[in-house]
């Protein structure tokens, strides 16, 4: 049924995948295993939606608090997330996404480049430098696109952060200083990400087991990212931790707030010509390989596909002009603020 050269070839293929798994599917689950032990998760760190009226239960105390690196994996996911999940799952996905993708990338390379099918197949193969290089890098393109993401959120939320605290400020009046009642009112007229910004709050000012005033402001804080919402933030803190009228803070920020407008503008007119040389990669780099056939007859085709310093040259160049891609979407909308 099957010649000796195609079964030949099949024994190859196994040996080689196995050889893989053997030397570094095994080792990184072990990292897997130690990165759930390195980044602990606090439940205090953990958004809990809100449940109805306030609790009169204390705050959780001495429970353990994260890691550097884990909080602010949380805080990026947790901001980026609208879903029930816990900490904990959120942590553990991003750890398989980045993985898999080194993973994914080391096999394309190996076999795109003939490593992992030549006779000659040597365990130095596995290790090959220019191999394990752009494995690393292409898995940081799970990180990368996280960012890419939260700049995201953070514009919009920039943005729609002067009518949601203009609502607050009317709720804020209307139920004379109870700064609780007046958030969960304004969240009833917002959407989108300043939704989840402002419901990440109301646990904490619900009085929830599971939520501090200082995590969920921080969380507020990073959602949005601007000097606005720090001034809110130190509001808020003020209004919880000393019992002070907020009111007169509030219009103060909203007056700020609209007087920048002008000068987002301008910061985007300035910024039009960096976003066009930042997006040129992207075209230029198909470009130089379609022309380049003409005049080498084909060859540069060959070149770039089917030999390893073409291939090495290829993968390294698209890493390259997604990062200029990268750079050209984060700078073409400004945030909000001075």
């Amino acid at each position: 049924m099957f010649s000796d050269e195609s079964l030949h070839r099949f024994i190859v293929l196994l040996d080689t995948a196995v050889r893989v798994f053997l030397i570094w599917c095994i080792p990184l689950i072990v990292l897997f295993v130690l990165g759930k032990l390195v980044f602990p998760v606090s439940k205090a760190l953990k958004v809990v939606r809100f449940r109805g009226l306030p609790s009169s239960i204390e705050p959780l105390k001495n429970t353990r608090r994260p890691s550097k690196w884990a909080r602010h994996l949380v805080l990026l996911l947790r901001s980026i997330s609208a879903g029930e999940e816990s900490d904990e799952e959120l942590l553990h996905r991003f750890i398989i996404m980045t993985i898999g993708t080194f993973i994914s990338t080391y096999i394309v390379y190996g076999f795109w480049t003939g490593l992992f099918t030549k006779y000659d197949f040597q365990y130095s193969d596995l290790f090959n430098g220019w191999q394990i290089f752009i494995s690393m890098m292409a898995s940081f393109l799970p990180y990368c696109f996280l960012r890419m993401k939260l700049h995201r959120v953070r514009v919009k939320n920039s943005y729609d952060l002067v009518p949601a605290v203009n609502t607050l400020i009317l709720k804020y009046s209307e139920y004379r200083g109870n700064l609780y009642y007046a958030v969960f009112e304004t969240t009833k007229v917002l959407q989108g990400d300043i939704l989840n910004a402002f419901v990440g709050l109301l646990p904490a000012l619900q009085g929830s087991a599971n939520a501090s005033i200082e995590d969920a402001i921080e969380l507020f804080i990073y959602r949005i990212k601007t000097t606005w919402a720090i001034q809110l933030g130190i509001l808020i803190h003020k209004s919880e931790e000393q019992g002070d009228n907020i009111e007169q803070g509030l219009r103060w920020l909203i007056t700020d707030m609209s007087e920048v407008a002008k000068i987002t503008e301008e910061i985007k007119s300035e910024n039009r010509e960096t976003i066009q040389l930042a997006y040129f990669p992207v075209f230029l780099f198909p470009a130089v390989i379609y022309f380049n056939q003409f005049p080498s007859m084909g060859k540069s085709w060959h070149y770039y596909f089917q030999t390893t310093p073409g291939i090495r040259m290829i993968m390294f160049t698209l890493l390259y002009t997604f990062i200029c891609a990268v750079i050209a979407y984060t700078i073409q909308k400004p945030r909000n603020e001075v």
